[in-house]
């Protein structure tokens, strides 16, 4: 398979862009990207890479309120919480609860804080 285009790698940031912005998590971009355009692991993180930068520009230059993203952080959690149970991987479902737990304020130990301490 011959090397890329520059309008390509473009094509295919655009679209790691919009799977990460609906929600997906980076493991299931990282696997498409190896699936859709048999790109190794390595050169799939380099894009996925490209794309939150792309993300972080947009949301600089939009200005996006915190409310808004607060929205978008708390489904992102959600759905890693979903992609952890789905892959039978629990450490990263407790990871995105815990998160979840420290951003909302949701569980026992919030309003005292953790065993963990405080987070800022």
């Amino acid at each position: 398979m011959g090397k890329a285009t520059k309008s390509e790698m473009k094509q295919r940031v655009a679209a790691l862009k919009a799977m990460l912005l609906s929600g997906s998590s980076n493991s299931v971009c990282v696997a498409h990207a190896s699936n859709e355009w048999g790109l190794s692991q390595r050169q799939s993180y380099r894009l996925l890479k490209e794309s939150w930068v792309e993300i972080h520009e947009d949301v600089e230059t939009v200005g996006v309120e915190r409310s808004e993203m607060l929205s978008w952080a708390i489904h992102n959690l959600m759905a890693a919480a979903g992609d952890g149970i789905k892959h039978k991987q629990p450490s990263v479902t407790v990871g995105a609860v815990r998160e979840l737990d420290a951003l909302l304020g949701l569980g026992i130990n919030s309003k005292g804080g953790s065993r963990y301490g405080k987070r800022c």
